[in-house]
């Protein structure tokens, strides 16, 4: 029997818990108040979710930097700005390179100092805008124009320019050949910094100008860059010229030798643990002798020439008178020759003889070089070995004994040539290398994360705040605590039900008894309950409440009324 009566109160008291569930829940959701402020408490709890989604799930607003851009400018522009730290990306649908909107303006006087974008328009789109029937001077300044900015766009082309202009000053054309002038041009360029044009780059400009423009001579073009260097200055000294050229020998040796020192001296110690410098005094002095010498011992007979003249006449023969002076008969003729090959008198003879003779002589040219080294000063400069100091635990520089220095010493000499007598030096030292570089670092409190991370907390505190100090308390105002039970009657909530593993089960009580312990305690309401009722219905049904937990005060309260009365 008293089996079956512990089973009944079992089943009864969960049943009992799970009607007053049911119940509470059901009087909670029927309640007018509660209908009429659930949909204020859903608006507000979805109101809330998506500001919490939305702040962890927001993004910053991307706007396009430049429209239209080439796309070798494009990725000029991206480089630019991911090594300046900003958060940059593209766009998948255009192409356009997106920066977040708070970024914008610095974005652009950032990429603006660096000189970017440097795309010039299309000349050729110049020469479709000329209206028709224009004068003749228009469309000659629209050609020049569009003539110009294609230069332009040329000259910006080459390497460590970032933005070129182009004057072109063409004279118009003369029937008069003796009033016509030539062509001239101007070229503006804007290089990187730190960067400037070599001479080969400032002819090719010249030359690519004056090619471009009829009759325009190389010597009429004009390169000015931003800091108002003229480029263009011809340089007609030869000797500035050899200079240069000289520097460059100078400077390719040195560069010579003292690879030589590194890729010899590295084995030993290790590749990075060795630097040299190398000073080369050369001597660019050009010097030609011609020497001439004879031998007075060493002759020959070169050439002889040898003359003898020789003059005869016969004497005077006959009487002097006319017939001596007239012209002989042949008949005489032929006698005297007859008789003059018989006997002949000279009168003169003379005999003349030259005779040349070749003397031993020697002529010799002596060219002596023009780039001779006179003298070489080179320093070698070492890594000391690190070492793990056990006494310590520090680590330790241990400087190059002099053996090692002295096999140093000859192996570079050996290297490059080094002569004691034409005065080379040679120093070789062991030291400490620097191989942490330092940079700047930032405080904690200046890192973009933690700044973020600040933000974040601050808005997520923001609301907090507004939840607990505006929301809670409304839905506190709105919300009345209501309990199961009779009209008139307050009973405690879900969380004041009584627990059936505390109640104790005496001998001998009857069911009433135990029925009496499970039944919940009321709920003491007190009148201030009055001043949180927003409407009238709500104050009713409280002072209902407080008549149905007190209601022998009540009755006294009204027989002191009725009494007064």
């Amino acid at each position: 029997m008293a089996e079956t009566t512990m089973d009944n109160m079992n089943s009864t008291a969960v049943v009992a818990q799970g009607g007053g569930i049911l119940s509470n829940v059901k009087r909670l959701t029927s309640d007018p108040s509660f209908q009429r402020s659930f949909p204020t408490i859903i608006a507000v709890v979805v109101a809330v979710l998506g500001l919490v989604i939305y702040l962890t799930m927001q993004q910053p607003s991307l706007t396009p930097l430049y429209a239209s851009l080439p796309e070798a400018e494009k990725a000029r522009v991206l480089e630019a700005l991911k090594n300046a730290g900003y958060d940059v990306s593209i766009d998948p649908s255009t192409g356009d390179v997106l920066v977040p909107s708070n970024d914008y303006h610095q974005s652009r006087m950032t990429l603006a100092a660096q000189g970017l974008p440097a795309s010039v328009p299309d000349g050729y789109s110049a020469v479709a805008d000329i209206p028709i029937g224009s004068s003749r001077s228009v469309e000659n300044i629209g050609l020049k124009q569009s003539q110009e900015i294609e230069l332009a766009r040329s000259v910006g082309e080459i390497q460590s320019v970032v933005a070129a202009r182009v004057h072109l000053a063409i004279p118009e054309k003369s029937v008069f050949a003796r009033t016509s002038m030539a062509p001239t041009a101007s070229v503006f360029v804007q290089l990187n910094e730190g960067r400037s044009l070599s001479r080969q780059q400032v002819n090719a400009v010249i030359h690519l100008i004056s090619s471009s423009v009829p009759n325009l001579a190389k010597s009429d073009v004009t390169v000015v860059d931003q800091y108002g260097a003229l480029l263009s200055n011809p340089n007609d000294d030869p000797a500035s010229a050899l200079s240069d050229a000289q520097l460059e020998h100078r400077i390719k040796l040195e560069a010579i030798y003292r690879s030589r020192i590194i890729s010899l001296v590295s084995p030993l110690v290790g590749a990075g643990n060795v630097t040299a410098q190398v000073n080369l005094d050369i001597d660019f002095t050009k010097s030609e002798i011609t020497e001439e010498s004879v031998d007075p011992e060493g002759n020959a007979l070169r050439s002889e020439q040898k003359s003898l003249d020789v003059t005869a006449e016969d004497a005077a023969r006959g009487v002097p008178g006319v017939t001596t002076n007239r012209a002989p008969t042949q008949a005489e003729i032929a006698t005297e020759q007859s008789q003059g090959n018989a006997s002949d008198s000279f009168k003169t003879r003379s005999s003349n003889e030259v005779r040349n003779y070749e003397i031993s002589r020697k002529v010799e040219t002596t060219l002596r070089p023009s780039n001779k080294i006179s003298r070489i000063q080179a320093s070698v400069l070492v890594r000391e070995k690190e070492t793990l100091n056990p006494e310590t635990g520090l680590i330790e520089a241990i400087a190059l004994t002099p053996e090692q220095i002295a096999n140093i010493e000859q192996l570079v000499t050996n290297a490059i040539g080094l002569n004691a007598e034409r005065g080379d030096q040679l120093t070789v030292d062991s030291a400490a290398f620097v191989s942490n570089i330092e940079g700047v670092s930032k405080s904690w409190y200046e890192i973009d994360f933690f700044i973020n991370l600040i933000q974040q907390a601050m808005t997520f505190l923001i609301m907090g705040v507004i939840v607990l100090g505006v929301i809670r308390p409304l839905i506190n105002r709105i919300m009345i605590p209501i309990a199961s039970g009779k009209p008139g009657e307050a009973m405690v909530g879900l969380d004041d039900d009584v627990d059936l593993d505390v109640v104790e089960i005496q001998e001998g009580e009857s069911l009433e008894d135990i029925k009496a312990k499970l039944k919940p305690k009321k709920a003491s309401i007190s009148p201030e309950m009055l001043d949180t009722a927003n409407s009238y219905d709500d104050k009713v049904a409280i002072i209902r409440m407080i008549v149905g937990e007190e209601s022998g005060r009540v009755a006294n309260v009204f027989k002191s009324m009725m009494a007064n009365d």
